[in-house]
């Protein structure tokens, strides 16, 4: 405690943001309270896959590009242009005039600095696989950047969206370890005080290069339990939650304090299961088995009956809208018979005992409800199932990354604004990749392929193929594409992101 009390003061200090009194002298009226259900690991944001860490650092740290929330299209940010010379070189632009929270000027050798360090494999950032089709980062001069990729590169204007810009003094001054509790951007926030497992504090970046948010303070509150973030919502302790259960939207839109809204969100939601035995071998190494778990579950019910229809049916973990989706590929139907036949092909004549980690509720809706429905299939097609529960998310994450998951666990996975099938068959299903427990070298060569092509039909025709081949090999239990539900404070104005992205620094006093 007295360490994080230190690096706080000191942070306060360097950055000239606020002083404790200035802290006590906010108000209800100049702060917007925001209620997340787990902390983050870390505020560097590319070393970290946690939502929440990449919602925050949207708050504090500026992208060469990003998307309108509106239209949906990626337009200028810390870059003003860019141009592709040839195939494997982009010319960007930068923005003048942008300082870092330190008073640092932003610039050219700030852009390499920051791609260079999630480039270097010995640092092992989460991010470093988006970026990898990336060899080289020139510095031409302080206001324009080279690119050179390993081929030609489709994504390389989206993924100017997927990483915030960091400060080359920092990196080569402070270094990472700092970096992971002290961010310095060029945002339209900065963070006050960070006090673990329960809030963090931000105040309004004043020198700000764009539009100023309204709201001075940004509060993020650390509130595990849902029910106790609804009564908080409902009586005004915070004005922001996420992942409403479905059963509970009617409770806060006749509240009279708050209302809910829903939009589908850029991330899909399966059971992963073990078919790389990351954790050893397991039954779901068998397709046979993997494909009597995707029959023996009628998720068409669940999200019907469980979500409330607050939920898009999906063949694979393709999102319905990412550029590439096949909307041809029918999903699996439930057929407990089929389900119980392959179990016996596959050697579980009397069934097969299972292991279930379950995660948090952190970003589905009703995921205990939608749990127990599923096991309760599972179950009737001869799937013994032990659940094990971590509430925490970070604990949750960590495991799934160090191997430790069980053969079938919860995962959804955002699309962090890049509305790509690449963004989620990189990450999630190639082989030896952090987040993917599947491997298959023909996958691999069609994700290779998609991510190598300028031809936006050729792109297409190779994800129609991936995702035939993922469905044909039950890679995981495919559920369903996101709708995400908020809640609301009537005092404030603020719309659902699709891009599941939440900025603080768009709400608005709602107009009496």
């Amino acid at each position: 405690m007295h360490r994080a009390l230190t690096l706080s003061t000191a942070l306060i200090l360097a950055l000239g943001v606020a002083t404790p009194a200035a802290i006590d002298a906010q108000t209800k009226d100049d702060t917007i309270v925001y209620a997340l259900q787990s902390d983050i690991a870390t505020w560097d944001p590319p070393n970290d896959v946690l939502r929440e860490a990449i919602i925050l650092g949207y708050h504090v740290f500026d992208h060469l590009a990003a998307r309108d929330v509106k239209t949906g299209k990626v337009g200028p940010n810390l870059a003003t242009s860019w141009k592709a010379l040839d195939d494997t070189t982009w010319e960007v632009k930068l923005r003048q005039g942008v300082k870092f929270h330190d008073g640092t000027p932003f610039g050219a050798k700030d852009v390499k600095a920051t791609f260079e360090r999630v480039l270097d494999p010995k640092n092992k950032l989460t991010a470093r696989g988006n970026h990898a089709k990336i060899k080289s980062v020139e510095a031409v001069d302080d206001s324009t950047v080279r690119f050179k990729t390993d081929g030609p590169y489709p994504l390389f204007v989206e993924r100017m969206t997927a990483q915030v810009m960091q400060s080359a003094k920092v990196i080569a001054e402070k270094g990472h370890d700092w970096m992971q509790e002290n961010p310095v951007g060029t945002g339209p926030y900065k963070l006050v005080k960070w006090s673990r497992k329960q809030e963090h504090l931000l105040v309004r970046n004043d020198d700000y290069w764009g539009p100023k948010p309204h709201f001075k303070y940004v509060r993020i509150r650390i509130i595990p339990e849902q029910a106790t973030q609804i009564a908080e919502l409902l009586s005004g302790g915070v004005d922001v939650i996420k992942a409403v259960p479905p059963d509970q939207m009617d409770v806060i839109n006749k509240s009279g304090s708050s209302r809910t809204a829903s939009s589908p969100i850029l991330r899909t939601a399966m059971l992963q299961l073990d078919q790389a035995g990351r954790g050893g071998q397991n039954p779901f190494q068998d397709r046979r088995v993997r494909q009597a778990a995707n029959l023996a579950v009628d998720i068409d019910g669940v999200i019907k009956y469980v979500l409330n229809g607050l939920g898009d049916r999906v063949a694979t973990g393709v999102n319905p809208m990412a550029f590439g989706w096949d909307p041809s590929l029918k999903p699996y139907t439930q057929d407990l018979a089929r389900a119980k036949k392959l179990l016996a092909e596959a050697g579980f004549p009397n069934g097969v005992d299972i292991t279930f980690h379950e995660g948090p509720p952190v970003v589905e809706p009703a995921t205990q409800q939608t749990n127990d429905a599923i096991v309760s299939d599972l179950t009737k097609a001869g799937f013994r199932v032990k659940r094990n529960y971590t509430g925490d998310n970070t604990v949750f994450v960590a495991r799934v990354k160090e191997n430790k998951a069980s053969p079938m666990f919860n995962w959804s996975w955002g699309y962090y604004s890049i509305f790509d099938a690449d963004a989620i068959l990189y990450d999630v299903f190639k082989c030896g990749e952090t987040w993917s427990y599947y491997c298959n070298k023909e996958l691999d060569d069609l994700i290779h392929a998609g991510r190598s092509s300028l031809d936006p039909k050729k792109r297409a025709e190779i994800y129609v193929k991936a995702q035939k081949l993922l469905f044909d090999d039950a890679a995981y239990l495919f559920k369903w594409g996101l709708r995400g539900v908020w809640g609301i404070s009537n005092r404030i104005e603020y719309a659902a992101p699709r891009d599941e992205i939440d900025r603080m620094f768009l709400a608005t006093p709602r107009k009496k």
